[in-house]
C-alpha cells in the first residue's frame, strides 16, 4: 500500500478534481442554455485533458515505483474524483435543470464496470511480476 499513494498520484487527483470542476461547470452551462458545442468541446477538452495529466504523472510514476501497471491507480483515482465532484455538484444544486442525478449512477455503473475489468488486469498483471519485472525478463 505504500506505493499506492504517491507523490504523483495525489497532484494528478488535484489537478483532476480542478479540471473536472472546470468540466461539470461548462457541461451544465452548455445543457442549461442548450448550447451542443459547449457540451461537446468542453467533454472533448476535459478528455483530452485529463488524458494529459494522467500521462505526464503516470509516466514519472512508472520511473520510479517497481510496479507493473501504474495506470490503475490513476483510473482509480480519476474515477472516484469525477464521481464524488458529479455527485456533489448535484447535491449542492449547480446542475441545469435539464439534467438527472440519473445520469451520474448510470455513467458510474458503466465506468465501474470497465474499471472492474482493469482491476482484474492490474492483479493479473502484478501476479505475473516480481518487484515490476517481469518473470521472464528475470533471466535473459
Amino acid at each position: 500500500m505504500k506505493t499506492f499513494f504517491t507523490k504523483h498520484l495525489l497532484i494528478f487527483a488535484f489537478e483532476a478534481a480542478v479540471f473536472t470542476l472546470i468540466f461539470r461547470y461548462f457541461l451544465s452551462y452548455g445543457i442549461e442554455n442548450k448550447l451542443t458545442w459547449i457540451v461537446v468541446s468542453s467533454a472533448i477538452l476535459y478528455y483530452f485533458g485529463m488524458f494529459g495529466i494522467g500521462f505526464y504523472y503516470g509516466k514519472a510514476d512508472a520511473e520510479r515505483l517497481p510496479i507493473n501497471d501504474v495506470g490503475f491507480r490513476f483510473h482509480l483515482v480519476t474515477y472516484l474524483v469525477h464521481n464524488i465532484i458529479s455527485y456533489l455538484w448535484f447535491y449542492y444544486g449547480f446542475n441545469s435543470h435539464y439534467e438527472r442525478i440519473s445520469t451520474i449512477y448510470i455513467v458510474a455503473m458503466i465506468w465501474g464496470f470497465f474499471l472492474f475489468i482493469h482491476f482484474i488486469f492490474y492483479i493479473w498483471s502484478k501476479k505475473n511480476s516480481i518487484e515490476g519485472l517481469n518473470k521472464e525478463d528475470l533471466f535473459d
